[in-house]
């Protein structure tokens, strides 16, 4: 389901399909427009996003070589964009990227109390879906 609906936000491009609310976690996101400058963080979240068609609309990922290397059918996708971090990004590289959309997990991405969260990158017009809430 979040696969499909990761898919359906970043390639939706008729103007009747917005705005958009969707649940993440514990909160509703709403999207006026899909995003056209996604960044991604970690392997399974940068596969998942090539997987699914989305590589127009990144503008770079992270939190890869400092932890993890991707296949080389997935290093071929990402071959032109840019790894802005090799672990956890900072608001400032999120936001030099011109990113308005983050991609990214509780632990690995962000970190609850942390500089990058969904509240201290919706400020910097960065939208975010995590996959999961810590308790």
């Amino acid at each position: 389901m979040k696969l499909a609906l990761i898919a359906l936000l970043l390639s939706a491009t008729s103007v009747a399909a917005f705005p958009v609310t969707v649940k993440s976690c514990n909160r509703e996101v709403t999207f006026d427009a899909a995003p056209t400058a996604a960044i991604s963080n970690d392997v399974n979240l940068t596969e998942m996003m090539l997987v699914l068609g989305l590589r127009d609309h990144m503008v770079g990922y992270t939190g890869i070589s400092g932890w993890k290397t991707l296949d080389p059918e997935m290093r071929e996708g990402v071959a032109e964009l840019p790894e802005l971090s090799a672990k956890y990004p900072t608001k400032e590289v999120l936001a030099g990227a011109d990113a308005d959309f983050f991609f990214a997990g509780w632990d690995y991405g962000m970190k609850v109390g942390g500089e990058v969260t969904p509240e201290t990158l919706e400020p910097l017009g960065i939208k975010t879906y995590e996959l999961y809430q810590r308790p």
